[in-house]
C-alpha cells in the first residue's frame, strides 16, 4: 500500500513538472511567435523599399530556423504513439515560390505550413477508477502510461477549428468550446484579466490507450468528406465512444451501425470488454444478450473467466441465456472456485445459483461447489451454525443430493485413494508423487460430513437393495427362461426324431424307386443295343443297295443294230450323244436317243463316263437319269 502511494505522488509530481513545462513552453513559443512575425514584417518593407534598386537587390528571410522556433516543433518534441504531426523541413530554395509543398490539406502536415490554428493533446492512460473520462481533475488517481524517459506518452494532433467545428462531420463539443473561447478573447462575454483565453488554440485532454489509437482515424472522418471511416473490431467501440464524447452525429451513426452489424458470438466477449471499459450500456447490453444465448456452444471459455464478476453476473442472469443446467453448473463453479475465488462472496454465488438457473448440477462438480460454498458461508459469518443453514439452503441440498447419487465415485473412491496412501510406508511415499487429498468431503464441518455420509449411506443401501431386487429377479427370470428353453428344446428334439425317422422312411422309398428305374433302364438298354445292331444292319443293306443305282452316261454309244441281224449291234457306230460340257445347241449328236439302258459292264465301271446326262426338251435343260440293276436278275 505504501509503495503504492510513493508510486502515485511520483506519478503526481512528474505530472505538475510536465504542466508547468508545458506551460512556460507555450508562453515562450507565443513569445517568439509574435518577434518573428514583426521580423518578417520589417523584412518585407525593407525589400519592397530596395526592389527598384538592381545592385541590391531583396533578400529572402532565413526560415530555415522557424521549425525550431514554433510552438508545433516544441509539441511534436515531446509527441509519443502512433499518430502525431510531422515536421516541415522548410527549404530555402524551394521549386515552388512560398516553399510550401503542393497537398490538400490535412492535419498530418506540419502546424506551419496547413496553418493550423488548433492543438489537440492527448495523454494516455490505463483503465482506473476515473476512466474513460478521467474528469476527476486529479491527476493523482490517474495511471499515465509512461515512456522509456518516465514522461507520460502524449501525442500531439495539429488539426483546424474550421475543419471540427463546421460541416456535417462537425464535432459540435470542441466546436463549442472554440466559439466560447474565441467568443471570451474578443470580449462577447466574460473574460480573463488579459482578455486572452489559453484554450483557444489547445485542447488537451486524457484517454484511454484504445481511444487515443483511434484518433486519428476521427480525425480522418473530420477532414476527408468522401473518405470512408476507418473502423474495424478493435476500434469500433473506442470510436463509438469518441463519437459520444466529442458528440459527432455522423461518426456515432457510422461505429453504431458497424458495432451492430458485426456483434456475434465469436467476437461478443470483446466488445462485451471494450463496452465495460467505456461505459457504453447500449453495448454492453447487447454484448451481454448475445453471449448468454450462445453460451451453450462457447468452444474456449478462458475469454469469459477473464471478465469481471459483474459482468459475469449480468451474463448468467440475462433473460437471453441458454445453457443447460449442469453445464451451466461447471461454467460458475470455473468461473468462482477456480479463476475468480478471491472476488466472489457468497451473495453474489447464491444470486448466479439459484434452482431457477441450475436445478441439476454436474457430478463432477457437486462436491467441490458444495465445498468452496461452505468456505463462503463461513467467510461471511464464522460463527454461523451450517446444519441451521442446511436446513433452507437450496444449494446445500442440490449438492447434498448429487453427490449421495453418485457416492461412489464422489466419496468412496476418493477414500480408497487416501487410504493407500495412508497405509503406505513413508519408503512407500518417498517413492510416490506428492499426494493431495482426493476425498474432498473431509474438508467439511463435521456436521456437515455426517449428514452428507448419512445421505450417501441410504442412497447405496438403496442401491444395494435395488441392485439385489434386480438379481432376484434376474435369477427368477433366468430360471423362467430355462425351462422355457430347455421344453422349447425337447419340443425341439422330438420334432427333429420325427423328421428324421420320415426322411429316412421317405429314403429308402426313393431308394427302392430308383434301383427299380436302373433296372427299367438297363432293359431299355438292352433293347436299344438290340434295336442298334438291327438298325446297323438294315442300313448295311441300304448302302449295298445304293450302289445298285448308276447316273446314266452323258455319252451313249450304244451302237447301229445290223439290218440284217438285228440280234447284231454295231457297236462302233454312235447313234446319239449328249455331252454336258457342250454348249447348247453342240452338246447333241446322232438323232436317235437310246431305247434301252446299258448293261453294266466294264466299260461303265468308269464313273466320269457314268456322270452324265439325258436331255429330253431340245431347250438346253438337262435331267440326270439313273438306272437300277437287280444283281440276282441281272435286269434294270
Amino acid at each position: 500500500h505504501s509503495s503504492r502511494q510513493s508510486q502515485q505522488q511520483q506519478q503526481q509530481q512528474q505530472q505538475q513538472e510536465q504542466q508547468r513545462r508545458l506551460q512556460e513552453e507555450r508562453e515562450r513559443d507565443l513569445h517568439l511567435q509574435r518577434q518573428q512575425e514583426q521580423d518578417e514584417q520589417a523584412h518585407a518593407a525593407r525589400a519592397i523599399g530596395s526592389s527598384s534598386t538592381a545592385s541590391s537587390p531583396a533578400v529572402a528571410p532565413n526560415h530555415s530556423n522557424f521549425t525550431s522556433l514554433r510552438p508545433s516543433a516544441l509539441l511534436n518534441s515531446r509527441a509519443r504513439g502512433p499518430h502525431y504531426a510531422r515536421t516541415f523541413n522548410y527549404d530555402p530554395n524551394p521549386s515552388s515560390h512560398d516553399g510550401v509543398p503542393d497537398e490538400e490539406l490535412n492535419w498530418r502536415l506540419d502546424s506551419y505550413v496547413s496553418l493550423s490554428d488548433f492543438t489537440i493533446v492527448v495523454q494516455r492512460a490505463l483503465p482506473g477508477p476515473l476512466a474513460p473520462d478521467f474528469d476527476g481533475g486529479n491527476a493523482q488517481g490517474i495511471d499515465f502510461i509512461l515512456d522509456s524517459d518516465g514522461s507520460p506518452r502524449t501525442d500531439v494532433y495539429h488539426v483546424h477549428k474550421v475543419m471540427l467545428a463546421v460541416g456535417s462531420r462537425r464535432s459540435e463539443y470542441l466546436g463549442r468550446l472554440i466559439r466560447e473561447a474565441d467568443g471570451t478573447a474578443v470580449g462577447w462575454g466574460s473574460s480573463s484579466p488579459d482578455n486572452h483565453s489559453s484554450d483557444i488554440t489547445v485542447h488537451e485532454t486524457v484517454l484511454l490507450e484504445s481511444a487515443a489509437s483511434a484518433m486519428g482515424a476521427v480525425l480522418d472522418f473530420c477532414y476527408y468528406q468522401d473518405r470512408e471511416l476507418d473502423i474495424n473490431l478493435g476500434n469500433a467501440v473506442p470510436l463509438v465512444y469518441l463519437a459520444k464524447r466529442y458528440k459527432i452525429r455522423a461518426l456515432l451513426t457510422r461505429a453504431d451501425a458497424f458495432v451492430k452489424n458485426n456483434l456475434e458470438s465469436s467476437n461478443s466477449v470483446h466488445f462485451l470488454l471494450d463496452s465495460y471499459l467505456y461505459q457504453l450500456d447500449d453495448i454492453l447490453s447487447q454484448a451481454i444478450a448475445v453471449t448468454a444465448a450462445n453460451l451453450a456452444n462457447t468452444v474456449d471459455f478462458e475469454p469469459i473467466y477473464a471478465l469481471p464478476p459483474e459482468l459475469f453476473r449480468r451474463i448468467i442472469l440475462s433473460w437471453k441465456l441458454e445453457c443447460d443446467s449442469e453445464l451451466l453448473s461447471l461454467v460458475v463453479y470455473s468461473y468462482c472456485g477456480e479463476h475468480n475465488r478471491d472476488e466472489i462472496d457468497v451473495d453474489y454465488f447464491r444470486e448466479i445459483t439459484t434452482p431457477n438457473l441450475m436445478p441439476i448440477l454436474d457430478s463432477k462438480v457437486a462436491m467441490m461447489m458444495l465445498k468452496f460454498y461452505v468456505d463462503l458461508i463461513f467467510e461471511d459469518d464464522s460463527d454461523v451454525d451450517i446444519l441451521e443453514v442446511c436446513k433452507d439452503d437450496s444449494l446445500i441440498k442440490r449438492c447434498i443430493e448429487v453427490i449421495s447419487q453418485n457416492w461412489r465415485d464422489e466419496v468412496c473412491e476418493p477414500l480408497m485413494i487416501d487410504s493407500e496412501w495412508d497405509e503406505a510406508s513413508p519408503a512407500t511415499r518417498r517413492n510416490l508423487p506428492p499426494h493431495e487429498p482426493a476425498a474432498l468431503h473431509r474438508q467439511l464441518p463435521p456436521g456437515l460430513q455426517n449428514m452428507l455420509l448419512e445421505k450417501c449411506i441410504l442412497e447405496a443401501k438403496g442401491d444395494v437393495d435395488s441392485e439385489k431386487t434386480v438379481v432376484e429377479e434376474y435369477d427368477g427370470e433366468k430360471e423362467i427362461e430355462l425351462k422355457k428353453t430347455s421344453a422349447m428344446y425337447d419340443e425341439m428334439v422330438i420334432a427333429l426324431q420325427t423328421e428324421l425317422a420320415k426322411a429316412k422312411s421317405q429314403r429308402d422309398e426313393e431308394s427302392k424307386s430308383h434301383m427299380k428305374e436302373v433296372e427299367d433302364l438297363q432293359m431299355k438298354a438292352l433293347e436299344l443295343e438290340a434295336e442298334l445292331d438291327k438298325q446297323k444292319r438294315i442300313t448295311e443293306e441300304y448302302k449295298q443297295e445304293l450302289k445298285r443305282f448308276r447316273r446314266v452316261p452323258g455319252i451313249h454309244n450304244f451302237g447301229e443294230v445290223s439290218q440284217s441281224d438285228r440280234s447284231i449291234i454295231d457297236k462302233t457306230k454312235c447313234t446319239y450323244s449328249a455331252n454336258p460340257e457342250h454348249h447348247y445347241p453342240l452338246h447333241r449328236r446322232g438323232k436317235r436317243p437310246p431305247t434301252q439302258m446299258p448293261r453294266m459292264g466294264v466299260e461303265f465301271e468308269n464313273l466320269g463316263r457314268e456322270n452324265g446326262y439325258i436331255y429330253d426338251d431340245g431347250n438346253g435343260e438337262r435331267l440326270p437319269v439313273f438306272y437300277y440293276q437287280d444283281k440276282q436278275s441281272g435286269r434294270f
